[in-house]
C-alpha cells in the first residue's frame, strides 16, 4: 500500500489527473456509456414487465375492491412502516443491481486506462459479463448500507409526526442524510474497484472500508473533491431557482440572469455526463491503484508538430 503523504496539491492532481483522462478517452468512454446505458434499458425492461403484469391485475379490480381494501391497507402501511419500506427495497434492489452493473463495466474499462494506458469501448462488455453477479451484489450491498437507514429512520419517526415529516424534524432529517451519505459514499467508494480486482462484494466491501480509514485523506480527499466540483456546477442554477423570481403575466418576463443560468445549466450537465462523472470513476480507479501497489501507466507525451 502507498504510504506517501497526502496534501492539496494530491488532491489536485488526482482530480486533474482525472479529468485529462476522461477528455483523453472521451470517445471511448461515450461509446462505452451508450452501450451500458442501451443494456441497462434492456435489463430495466425485462425486469419491469412481471413487475406491471402484476399491478395491471391489482389495478383491473373494480371501485368495489379499492372502497372496502383501501383504508385496510393505509392502515396497515401507517402500523407497519418497516414492512412498507422491506417491500419497496425488494422492488428496488433488483434494479439496483441492474444499474450497479453497467457502472461497474465502466469502473473495468477506467482500471485498463489507469493502469495500462488504453482500453475499448467494447471491453466494457467484457467487464459486464466477467463480474456481472459480483457487480450487482456489491450494488446491492452498498445501496442498503448507504439509503437503508435514512428510509428506516425516516419509517421510524414519520408515524409519531402524523405520517410526514416537516418543519424542524425535515431539516435534522436532512442534515443526517447527507452526512450519512458522505461518510458511508467515502467509505464505500473504493468498493467498485476492488470488485474489478477480482474481489467478492463482501472482500471488496471489507477492502475498502479499510482503505478508507487507513487512508481516509486520500479516499475522502478525492471524494470531497468531486462533491465541491458538483456544488460549484449546480449552484448558479440554485441561486437563481431561489434568488430570481419571474413575472406572471401572459408573457413572462424572464431575467437575463435567469437566462444565462439556464445556459450555464445545460453546458453544465452536458460537462457532467460527458466529463465528470467519468472522471470521477477513473480518479476512484486510480486512487484504488495507487493504494494497493499497482503500477500505473506512464502519462503520454504530448505530441509536437514538426514544422
Amino acid at each position: 500500500m502507498s504510504n506517501s503523504k497526502t496534501d492539496f496539491n494530491t488532491i489536485i492532481d488526482d482530480m486533474m489527473t482525472s479529468l485529462r483522462l476522461a477528455g483523453d478517452n472521451f470517445l471511448t468512454f461515450f461509446l462505452a456509456g451508450l452501450g451500458m446505458a442501451a443494456l441497462a434499458i434492456l435489463m430495466i425492461v425485462a425486469i419491469t414487465i412481471p413487475l406491471g403484469l402484476a399491478a395491471a391485475v391489482v389495478f383491473s379490480m373494480g371501485p368495489t375492491f379499492w372502497a372496502d381494501m383501501g383504508p385496510g391497507m393505509m392502515t396497515f402501511a401507517t402500523a407497519n412502516p418497516y414492512l412498507v419500506v422491506g417491500l419497496v427495497a425488494l422492488i428496488a434492489l433488483p434494479f439496483v443491481g441492474v444499474l450497479t452493473t453497467v457502472v461497474g463495466a465502466i469502473y473495468g474499462i477506467s482500471k485498463e486506462v489507469v493502469e495500462d494506458g488504453e482500453t475499448k469501448a467494447e471491453n466494457a462488455f467484457s467487464w459486464f459479463k466477467r463480474r456481472f453477479l459480483a457487480f450487482a451484489g456489491a450494488g446491492i450491498i452498498q445501496s442498503l448500507i448507504v439509503v437503508g437507514p435514512i428510509f428506516l429512520l425516516s419509517a421510524m419517526i414519520s408515524p409519531t409526526l402524523g405520517g410526514s415529516v416537516t418543519g424542524v424534524y425535515s431539516v435534522l432529517l436532512g442534515v443526517f442524510a447527507f452526512v450519512w451519505v458522505f461518510i458511508t459514499e467515502g467509505l464505500l467508494s473504493m468498493m467498485l474497484p476492488a470488485v474489478v480486482d477480482g474481489k467478492n462484494p463482501i472482500e471488496a466491501l471489507r477492502v475498502s472500508v479499510k482503505l478508507g480509514i487507513d487512508r481516509f485523506d486520500r479516499v475522502f480527499g478525492i471524494w470531497t473533491a468531486y462533491i465541491v466540483l458538483f456544488a460549484a456546477m449546480a449552484a448558479p442554477a440554485f441561486l437563481v431557482a431561489y434568488g430570481v423570481g419571474f413575472t406572471p403575466g401572459m408573457h413572462m418576463a424572464i431575467p437575463m440572469i435567469a437566462v444565462v443560468a439556464g445556459g450555464w445549466t445545460a453546458l453544465a450537465g452536458l460537462l457532467l455526463v460527458a466529463i465528470v462523472l467519468p472522471s470521477m470513476i477513473l480518479a476512484r480507479a486510480r486512487v484504488y491503484a495507487i493504494l494497493t501497489g499497482k503500477r500505473l501507466a506512464a502519462p503520454k507525451a504530448l505530441e509536437v508538430p514538426i514544422v
